[in-house]
C-alpha cells in the first residue's frame, strides 16, 4: 500500500480469473461486475464493485475467490445464486449439518453453470498483504459493495431501528 494514497480497490490490478496465478497468501480481493454484464436487481458500486472479501485462512487467496468453488462454503456464491436462479435455471439442495444448523448448495451442474457465468461476468482484483480483516472491514465500510452482508454500512443502518 502507498502511503500517499488511501488503499482502494478500485486501484487493484484486475481482469478476468484465468489471467491470476493464486497462492496461498494472505490478502483482500474484490468481484467487480465487467462492463456490459448485468445482474438484475443489484446495482454496483463504483466501477462494477460488487463484493469485497478476506482470504486470512491456510488457503489464502487461491481458497476464497469463489470460482470453481462450492456455494455452500462461500457468501458471494450463495447471493449470485439467489440472484440468478431462474435466468441459470440453478437447482438448490438441502445440505444437512448434523453439529450446526442446515445450509443449501447448489446440485453439481448448477454450480458448473453458477461458475460458467462467474467466469464471463466478473472480473477478480486480488490485493496481497499480511494483515487483511482491519482493512477488509474499513474497505467494506467505507464503498459498501452490494453482495456483502457484513460489514456494510447498509446492513447497519438497515438494522440500526430493528428493536
Amino acid at each position: 500500500m502507498e502511503p500517499d494514497r488511501p488503499l482502494s480497490p478500485l486501484t487493484w490490478h484486475r481482469g478476468p480469473r484465468s489471467q491470476f496465478n493464486l497462492d496461498h497468501d494472505h490478502g483482500l480481493y474484490a468481484l467487480f461486475l465487467r462492463n456490459g454484464a448485468e445482474l438484475k436487481g443489484i446495482t454496483p458500486g463504483e466501477e462494477g464493485l460488487l463484493y469485497i472479501g478476506l482470504a486470512a485462512n491456510r488457503k489464502g487467496l487461491k481458497g476464497r475467490c469463489h470460482f470453481n468453488a462450492s456455494t455452500r462454503n462461500h457468501s458471494p456464491r450463495k447471493s449470485l445464486a439467489v440472484l440468478l436462479m431462474e435466468k441459470l435455471t440453478l437447482e438448490p439442495v438441502l445440505v444437512v449439518k448434523p453439529a450446526s444448523r442446515n445450509t443449501w448448495s447448489l446440485a453439481p451442474a448448477s454450480e458448473q453453470r453458477l461458475t460458467a457465468w462467474m467466469l464471463e461476468n466478473l472480473e477478480l482484483a486480488p490485493y496481497h498483504c499480511s494483515y487483511p480483516e482491519p482493512l477488509e472491514t474499513e474497505l467494506i465500510g467505507r464503498f459498501a459493495p452490494p453482495l456483502n452482508l457484513s460489514y456494510s454500512p447498509r446492513r447497519v443502518r438497515g438494522l440500526a431501528g430493528v428493536a
